[in-house]
């Protein structure tokens, strides 16, 4: 049975891979807090945004997986999508 993939969610796709990268961002404001506790004067500005990175991490994902969607869901509505074939398997 053949299978074709023609068009991507956005929301759903985009809400998934947003909650997947949050752990990513907080190893980053893990960095940003030792920043911050350092007290050196040209780290904090650093440490601040490292504080932060889980929210821009998890914006910048969406974003990207937006514009990689809708490039996927145009080239598929003409050309095609990705093509799967599967194969029933008796228990």
């Amino acid at each position: 049975m053949k299978t074709q993939i023609t068009r991507i969610s956005f929301y759903q796709n985009a809400k998934v891979l947003a909650i997947l990268y949050i752990p990513v961002g907080l190893v980053y404001a893990l960095i940003g807090v030792a920043f911050l506790l350092m007290d050196v004067e040209y780290l904090k500005l650093t440490g601040y945004v490292f504080l932060t990175m889980p929210l821009w991490l998890s914006l910048a994902v969406v974003g990207a997986h937006y514009a990689v969607a809708a490039v996927y869901n145009y080239l598929a509505s003409k050309v095609g999508g990705f093509e799967f074939e599967f194969t029933e398997i008796k228990d």
